[in-house]
């Protein structure tokens, strides 16, 4: 049998695949916070809402930071 490797996940920048342990994660910042781009790295990997992964690559890091995200908005909600 072969050993599976657990969760898979795809670099936003690269979008080359890697385990999901190798790869950063970052989620929306809580409203009011004012972060480069909108989103902040969840180091623990366990806080709620959409993620993106960035991998260790420096130029991923580079390109991502200059990203720009938006909230999306939800089924029935008033904004949208």
């Amino acid at each position: 049998m072969e050993k599976r490797q657990g969760p898979v996940r795809m670099c936003v920048v690269c979008r080359r695949r890697f385990a999901k342990s190798q790869l950063m994660r970052h989620v929306p910042a809580p409203e009011g916070v004012a972060a480069g781009n909108g989103l902040e790295a969840d180091k623990a990997q366990t806080r709620p809402g959409r993620g993106w992964y960035v991998c260790d690559d420096p130029q991923c890091r580079e390109r991502f930071a200059g990203m720009k995200f938006r909230r999306k908005s939800h089924k029935g909600s008033k904004n949208g």
